[in-house]
């Protein structure tokens, strides 16, 4: 197995599907039925049926795409890129439904809320929210930098940010401020547990710091030898998996922890961690790295990995279905692939 340390008793993930796009994939999105959408580095947005094969593609979105982001409740996919803009799509046709003008600076942040009723960008230093049919409801306050990190709290009611400086957390109510959770770095990527207890971030400096909220006390992890943009939480909110290397450390928030507490150490990739992904359905983790391995883990019962599976070239995203029981993968060279997990 070139690029990934053989472990015995480990077995291959069986492939359903193997799609080539010819192009750098950025993000892929599952829809409930299988399909899947796939968005390139060069702007092209393609809808793969639960096969693989092609249903419709979109091209040319201001020289590149950055972004992808599907609406949980309607058929809607939102892709924002280098224009500054967030172009929204109907899924069933391929047409373009609206465009959402977000500011100067390249969309390189989107998200819908939960419910689907708010999609959410950002576009240098300010980021922006519109109701799902383009009424604009809020626009933030610059920040002292580009925001690296965008993501809602899992009731929808409030946004989280980062950049250099900290995280802000913005209600959708007038009249209310952002609480800061102020830190003298820049901060590179951001996950908030589902619980919405804590708010994770990785730093410039090789470190992740995270906040408990509402009290805003905070702590960090410390001793990556890369910056950790890789950072994902389990569905319980106890488990926090970060990379900053070819290994993964998991920290398990439960009870008091982690302070004073040595994580997980997973070993398994040869070249730096680039993706992780817990599965919806349990503690589950899939990771991707430079040396084009997929490998999955269950952390609380053992450090070596269960199954591996394998793209062409560095993996760029990887997402579970809604069930947890197929994962996708995407890789620098244009492959999307779907393979099988239960």
């Amino acid at each position: 197995m070139p690029g990934v340390k053989p472990t015995p008793g480990k077995t291959e993930l069986p492939q359903l599907w193997s799609a080539d796009l010819g192009d750098y994939v950025v993000r892929v999105a599952p829809l409930r039925d299988g399909a899947v959408a796939a968005l390139t580095g060069g702007g092209k947005l393609v809808l793969l049926d639960p096969e693989g094969r092609p249903r419709w593609q979109a091209e040319g979105h201001g020289g590149g795409a950055l972004a992808l982001a599907l609406c949980p409740s309607a058929p809607r996919i939102a892709v924002g890129g280098h224009d500054g803009k967030v172009h929204l799509y109907d899924l069933e046709g391929g047409q373009q439904v609206t465009t959402l003008e977000a500011g100067k600076g390249w969309v390189e942040q989107l998200a819908w809320s939960p419910d689907g009723g708010r999609i959410a960008a950002s576009a240098g230093r300010v980021a922006r929210v519109w109701s799902s049919q383009g009424q604009a409801l809020l626009e933030t306050d610059a920040h002292p930098s580009t925001i690296t990190g965008l993501q809602w709290g899992a009731r929808g009611v409030r946004l989280a940010t980062c950049c250099y400086g900290g995280v802000r957390i913005w209600p959708l109510k007038a009249g209310i401020q952002a609480q800061h959770l102020a830190w003298k770095g820049s901060l590179i990527s951001l996950a908030w547990s589902p619980d919405e207890k804590v708010v994770a971030c990785g730093s410039q400096d090789g470190s992740v710091h995270f906040w408990r909220l509402p009290s805003g006390r905070d702590s960090e992890m410390s001793g990556y030898r890369f910056k950790p943009r890789a950072l994902a939480w389990d569905s319980a909110s106890s488990l926090l998996a970060t990379s900053g290397d070819a290994d993964i450390c998991v920290w398990d928030f439960g009870g008091k922890g982690p302070e004073g507490t040595a994580p997980l150490q997973l070993e398994g990739h040869q070249g730096l961690c680039t993706e992780l992904a817990f599965s919806p359905a349990r503690a589950l983790l899939a990771s991707g790295g430079q040396d084009s391995g997929v490998l999955l883990w269950e952390p609380r019962k053992g450090l070596r990995p269960l199954r591996f599976a394998f793209l062409e070239d560095e993996v760029t995203c990887l997402r579970w279905s809604a069930r947890g029981d197929a994962l996708l993968g995407a890789d620098a060279r244009g492959t999307v692939r779907c393979w099988k997990t239960a």
